[in-house]
């Protein structure tokens, strides 16, 4: 094969690898920041534990008066 054809060859392949390359990295800094996975356990259990407990605790009412 001709050296100057492979010369060519291998710059197109490089510049098909080089815009394929740019192409994933836009696709990467597009997408959210992923959390880690210790914080996504935090905050289930965190939500399993309000849902369990409740919200708020309950307040009491008004205090009453004894009478004997």
């Amino acid at each position: 094969m001709n050296p100057q054809l492979e010369e060519q060859v291998a710059r197109q392949r490089l510049d098909e690898a080089r815009a394929d390359a740019a192409h994933w990295a836009l696709l990467r800094s597009l997408r959210p920041a992923r959390r880690p996975v210790r914080v996504m356990v935090g905050h289930a259990l965190i939500k399993a534990g309000h849902w369990v407990a409740g919200r708020a605790p309950r307040r009491m009412a008004a205090p009453r008066r004894v009478t004997a």
